[in-house]
């Protein structure tokens, strides 16, 4: 099915198409292939083949799911002050309000990440009414403290240039997840990604690279979009590492209806019993494992039942 050039030989292909069978992580496989064949190919060629090989074997569980990652990255506030430091800036001091800069994004299982950016003359209306057509398009919009930051910065955005936004999404933010059922030393995504192994982002040289870019740098405004759409690729393998140790928000078995005993995460029929237990009120809960994503969840005892008759 794949094209063998070099690296990818027959034994890695049927490694691949073993592995669509339990993991839908794209990025998993890549770095598994790595270091188990001794590639000496960057690691994102490894993942492309991947995704390639996984689209036409045609073993994309949950392939109507349509999950947006995203990341955004705004310019700085210009304003008046008299000193540096910790101090209380009036909101009338701010002379220039911020702006989104660019908007990088990505569909769940796609290769490819997209990039909108402002104008040159630094205008991102058009970004921004671009970017809510995408938001409507997904069941469920994945960021990194996308609740509190990135979606408020693209509505405010919205409102002020009177764009309409509708005033809710289905979202999961994986920093929310990662506060609520983890103890990270740190709950940025780089860190996140460092110690589940999966990634980092790319370093760069801090405000300056702000600063280049409001002042018109087309190299800077390159390396940010570069850093933001980095941001998304890491994100993306974040989520797949957090999916299984935490709740999700969008059940897309009942979604895509195929009915509440299969995964919620992957909308896999793969799945199993786990479990059993009994509530404080003697209700029997069954817990369900999903042998696609690894997700364990729980099911009425009617629900098992009526799975168990189909």
């Amino acid at each position: 099915m794949a094209k063998h050039t070099g690296w990818f030989t027959s034994k890695v292909e049927e490694y691949c198409m073993v592995r669509f069978e339990t993991s839908t992580n794209n990025a998993q496989i890549a770095r598994e292939i790595k270091k188990a064949f001794n590639v000496e190919v960057d690691l994102e060629s490894i993942r492309v083949q991947v995704s390639r090989l996984r689209i036409k074997a045609g073993k994309r569980e949950g392939h109507t799911i349509k999950r947006l990652f995203f990341d955004i990255e705004t310019s700085p506030m210009i304003g008046w002050f008299w000193r540096t430091g910790k101090q209380y800036v009036d909101a009338r001091q701010i002379q220039v309000q911020k702006k989104i800069i660019c908007i990088s994004y990505k569909w769940q299982y796609e290769d490819k990440v997209h990039t909108l950016k402002w104008t040159k003359k630094q205008n991102d209306k058009g970004i921004v009414k671009e970017f809510i057509k995408i938001l409507g398009e997904a069941d469920e919009i994945v960021a990194h403290n996308g609740d509190r930051f990135d979606i408020k910065e693209i509505r405010t955005r919205a409102i002020k240039e009177g764009v309409l936004m509708f005033p809710k999404y289905r979202t999961f933010d994986t920093l929310k997840k990662a506060r609520k059922y983890f103890s990270f030393n740190s709950n940025r995504l780089d860190y996140i990604g460092q110690v589940l192994q999966v990634g980092r982002k790319l370093d760069h040289e801090g405000i300056d690279l702000w600063l280049s870019v409001v002042d018109g740098d087309k190299d800077a405004l390159q390396r940010m979009i570069d850093y933001c759409e980095q941001d998304v690729i890491l994100l993306e393998d974040v989520f797949h590492a957090l999916s299984p140790y935490v709740d999700h928000n969008t059940n897309h078995s009942v979604h895509n209806n195929k009915g509440k005993a299969y995964c919620p995460n992957c909308a896999s029929k793969e799945v199993e019993l786990s479990h059993t237990d009994t509530t404080p009120r003697g209700y029997i809960k069954r817990h369900m494992k999903c042998n696609t994503c690894k997700k364990q969840y729980p099911i009425s005892n009617k629900t098992y039942l009526a799975w168990l008759t189909k």
